[in-house]
């Protein structure tokens, strides 16, 4: 019997903080996600050259240490729209302002972070099924 399998929605989470991508990766991967990881921007940006359409989102949560968020977010969609490549944004910091930039700059949406990782992995549901509608 061959069990034929559908196409997969790969996320790469970018962070530098191997706790928060490590936890997260596994609430990911328990709804059958297929996940990634970049430890800086300039490590993302590589992925995304060298790995061209493989990646349906990209889930980072604040600056990097080689790069600050609205660079990395400015550079990816230089050749990836909205649609094309989501980004989600995830911070502890809940200023309108840092909110309003980086939806400006290119990030689909924009979560606080918490200890719940639910609205994250809801997100990635979400996108997953508009991808689904969309390659139909």
């Amino acid at each position: 019997m061959t069990i034929i399998k559908g196409p997969t929605f790969k996320i790469c989470i970018l962070s530098e903080r191997h706790n928060f991508k490590n936890i997260l990766a596994g609430k990911l991967r328990m709804e059958n996600f297929d996940v990634e990881f970049a430890d800086g921007g300039f490590h993302l940006l590589h992925l995304l050259e060298r790995f061209k359409d493989e990646f349906n989102m990209i889930i980072f949560n604040e600056d990097m240490s080689d790069m600050p968020a609205f660079e990395i977010i400015s550079m990816i969609r230089q050749t990836k729209s909205k649609s094309e490549l989501p980004i989600l944004f995830i911070s502890k910091n809940d200023n309108e302002e840092e909110i309003y930039e980086m939806v400006l700059n290119g990030a689909n949406e924009y979560v606080v972070q918490s200890a719940n990782y639910k609205p994250i992995v809801e997100r990635a549901q979400k996108y997953s099924l508009l991808n689904q509608k969309n390659a139909a």
